[in-house]
């Protein structure tokens, strides 16, 4: 089942609809995030909000409603399911464009029940495909995910952003190399904003792991001991194979393991 928002009321997702003329459908001018619930709360609202308006403000859209009155139309789309949920939420281009900027955009919201990760994810790990291009634009989170979509190879979970051998971040995710107790995640400046991988990092911290800002290279993966990406709905998932080389013994780690129960005892202290 799907619900959607859209002009004001909440509908079934058969009903709703966007009129071609959208620049969203013109020219995939459109920023979107995306909230999962546990239990109806949904996680990190107040960040994940941040985020969303910050890509309208880089993008130059117009953001027609405030923060609070999203993040109350976020509340209710997810009240609307017994179980977990997730609530994507965009911000079209609209139909008019006045010298790079979008002053008439659309808002609406998409909610539907979140499937839980496969298990084989946590007991096998993933693999990641490698795509040797930066993410463009990647402080904005934007609809645009074909270069993502055209690197990603059969029996890999997405693919990885490594653009002159430097690792940043895979395509739908934020990635972290594993060496020994020392966790290796691309600078701040480098990567799209990722809410999980916030949350992660303090929690790291807390525990007496160290985490180092930097952009690993392709010729380091054979060094590292585990690797792991996390975002909302994956939360803390391992990486056992990056393009043709194994991460560490090839299974998921003792420290991606930590992390993951770190992340899931403490998750109530994110939860709105």
């Amino acid at each position: 089942m799907v619900v959607c928002y859209m002009n004001g009321v909440f509908l079934d997702g058969d009903q709703a609809a966007l009129p071609v003329s959208d620049l969203a459908l013109q020219r995939g001018v459109a920023v979107f995030d995306s909230v999962r619930s546990y239990g109806g709360r949904p996680f990190a609202l107040s960040a994940h909000l941040e985020r969303f308006s910050n890509s309208a403000r880089l993008s130059r859209i117009a953001m027609p409603l405030s923060s609070d009155e999203i993040g109350d139309i976020v509340r209710e789309g997810l009240s609307r399911f017994e179980g977990d949920a997730l609530a994507k939420i965009f911000l079209t281009g609209g139909d008019v464009e006045e010298f790079g900027s979008f002053p008439s955009p659309r808002f609406l919201a998409l909610f539907s029940p979140v499937a839980p990760v496969p298990e084989e994810f946590f007991t096998k790990g993933v693999a990641l495909s490698l795509l040797p291009e930066a993410r463009q634009l990647f402080r904005v989170k934007s609809i645009n995910y074909m270069n993502a979509y055209k690197n990603h190879l059969p029996g890999t979970f997405e693919a990885l952003h490594c653009a002159d051998g430097e690792i940043t971040e895979s395509a739908t995710s934020s990635f972290f190399g594993v060496a020994m107790d020392n966790l290796i995640t691309a600078p701040d400046h480098r990567v799209l904003r990722g809410i999980t991988r916030e949350v992660v990092i303090g929690l790291a911290r807390e525990e007496g792991l160290n985490v180092e800002y930097r952009c690993m290279t392709l010729d380091e993966l054979p060094d590292l001991t585990e690797a792991f990406i996390t975002g909302s709905v994956k939360e803390v998932t391992p990486v056992t194979k990056v393009g043709d080389t194994v991460i560490g013994n090839g299974s998921p780690g003792p420290v991606t393991r930590r992390v993951y129960e770190l992340f899931k005892e403490h998750l109530p202290r994110h939860l709105g």
